[in-house]
């Protein structure tokens, strides 16, 4: 896989997206199996929407 400009911006935004939900987490005192769970779904549903608002959606197909 080649890391180029737009990837490492990508990789960089689901980061992104996996801190605050681990951070809204701690906020609510979860234990660490609950942060884990805050932080993976913000990261997958916000780069899954940031990919379908600008359309760039690979279907299987």
């Amino acid at each position: 896989m080649e890391l180029n400009f737009l990837s490492a911006i990508d990789l960089l935004g689901t980061f992104s997206f996996a801190v605050s939900g681990a951070f809204a987490a701690m906020e609510k005192k979860l234990d660490p199996f609950g942060v884990i769970i805050l932080a993976f779904i913000p990261s997958i549903g916000g780069g899954s929407i940031r990919d379908i608002l600008i359309g760039d959606c690979r279907l299987p197909g």
